[in-house]
């Protein structure tokens, strides 16, 4: 199996970020599942694991707070994912799938 570089697991981190946030609440249906139970689901398994995010940190690719953050930002949504507001008739109306995309909206804008 080929490695990711570094720059790579930047750019799908930063991917997987991107997949979530309040912006969703305008968007169709197909985009909120595709982007949520698809893209952001696989994503945040593989590349905001902690040992991925504790890469990043030791290259200067994220900021501590970045790393803080998408360590919550993980957690979260693997608490999320055993309760049934996970289930995409909750996602526009559970305060915990707010907190989500709210968290990454944040970690977008840290620098």
């Amino acid at each position: 199996m080929e490695q990711v570089t570094d720059e790579e697991l930047l750019e799908l981190y930063n991917d997987t970020i991107n997949k979530c946030g309040i912006y969703l609440l305008n968007e169709a249906d197909e985009t909120i599942e595709y982007n949520i139970y698809e893209d952001f689901d696989i994503g945040v398994h593989s590349f905001l694991y902690t040992d991925n995010l504790q890469k990043l940190y030791s290259k200067g690719l994220i900021s501590i707070d970045k790393l803080n953050k998408s360590i919550l930002l993980h957690n979260k949504v693997i608490d999320l994912q055993s309760s049934d507001e996970w289930k995409f008739e909750n996602f526009r109306t559970s305060e915990k799938w707010k907190e989500i995309m709210r968290l990454c909206d944040e970690i977008r804008a840290t620098h």
